[in-house]
């Protein structure tokens, strides 16, 4: 075996033309950063483009590492937005650990919502500036100061999780019908049951939800229940018409679920019937409309019909994983409601009232109270969290 003296040694290390353990600007990051699935934009009520996508980060060490700030770049290095402190903890899910800080083998899942002006031309593809902190492992099992001799710095940032921006909003009519209607667990920048939706299928990490609404309606008294709300009839709403919100090709449906008892927790939900009685409509181009929770015996079509805008499909119900009255209404990527991705959608048309101040009047049953912000008429936008708007 040939072995190289030390000149030999350090003339090799000096030339520029061999190979490094790590080549100039690559950080040696600990963590594993990657997005789930490429950013759709779409055309919020506050008339800005939101890209709306999640960062799953694995830490794959026996260290701790704590994210200290994640902004979101163009292939230039331009800044599109940051999350540090406490707006990074309060979009980021951990299984384990606290806050940011990630425990050895930990992950985390980071929620953006990167926004521009409505006439803004968009990146074609955007990435991730990543700044954190390792610490070790203390000989109590918690964070301890990083050694001074360690080989490598505790802190560090790098820049990668480049993903390209996808397609634009699909464009779809409302699904109902009426003034009244508050988008609940809706979009963008907090996480709800939707937003927060992350479902593992055959080994691969889905967000079905992300852009998902469930739809229930104010009466004239600003409330959605009368009486103590534990009969279906005290939802005035129960039973409403479900429209198409597009053309298209049923290609998914479930009627076998009966009506949960209302403000009590849904019973006998399998992944089955999760979704309670639904219909899924190939819209085209790779995209499936999805209307769950419906009255169970109502609906008006079957697997292979085709339907038209306006169409009644069904009446709205209780029925799946469901604690009142409501329909619950996205676009996807797959005729299958959990194995699938979220797609955004914008209504022709709606008119806005405002947004709930708190979405918890509503469970209690008294009157909701309006911000009036962002009231008026949209065409070709998205409904936001908790925004009140009418239907023509």
């Amino acid at each position: 075996m040939r072995i190289l003296t030390l000149a030999a040694l350090v003339a090799a290390v000096a030339s520029p033309s061999v190979a490094q353990s790590l080549l100039p600007g690559e950080t040696l990051s600990t963590i594993e950063v990657r997005p789930i699935s490429a950013p759709n934009p779409v055309l919020g009520a506050d008339d800005r483009q939101h890209l709306a996508y999640e960062l799953m980060v694995v830490n794959p060490s026996r260290f701790f590492v704590t994210l200290d700030r994640i902004e979101a770049t163009d292939s230039a290095g331009a800044v599109l937005g940051t999350l540090e402190g406490d707006a990074l903890a309060a979009v980021s899910i951990l299984w384990s650990g606290e806050k940011a800080t990630l425990p050895p083998g930990g992950s985390v899942a980071v929620l953006l919502d990167v926004t521009f002006p409505a006439d803004a031309t968009l990146p074609d593809r955007v990435m991730s500036r990543v700044s954190a902190t390792r610490q070790s492992v203390g000989p109590d099992g918690k964070p301890a100061p990083w050694p001074a001799n360690a080989p490598f710095p505790a802190s560090f940032v790098f820049t990668g999780a480049e993903t390209p921006v996808g397609a634009p909003a699909v464009v779809v009519a409302p699904p109902l019908r009426g003034d009244g209607w508050a988008a609940i667990n809706g979009c963008c920048d907090t996480i709800t049951s939707h937003r927060g939706a992350l479902i593992p299928v055959d080994g691969r990490l889905r967000v079905p939800e992300r852009f998902a609404i469930d739809w229930v309606k104010l009466d004239e008294n600003g409330q959605i229940f009368t009486g103590d709300g534990s009969r279906l009839e005290d939802f005035a709403y129960f039973g409403a018409e479900i429209l198409s919100a597009t053309d298209g090709t049923v290609v998914n449906t479930y009627d076998e679920a009966d009506e949960q008892v209302p403000n009590q927790p849904a019973t006998g939900i399998t992944p089955e019937n999760i979704g309670g009685n639904m219909v899924v409509v190939d819209i085209g181009g790779g995209a499936f409309a999805f209307y769950a929770h419906l009255r169970r015996g109502s609906q008006k079509v079957k697997l292979g019909d085709k339907v038209s805008t306006g169409q009644v499909l069904g009446l709205l119900g209780n029925t799946g994983n469901s604690t009142a009255p409501h329909l619950h209404f996205h676009v996807m990527d797959s005729p299958s409601p959990l194995d699938a991705n979220g797609l955004p959608y914008v209504f022709t048309r709606f008119t806005s009232r405002g947004f709930l101040t708190s979405d918890d009047a509503l469970e209690r049953g008294v009157a909701a109270e309006i911000d009036p912000r962002l009231a008026g008429t949209h065409e070709n936008q998205l409904p936001l969290d908790n925004e009140v708007v009418g239907f023509d």
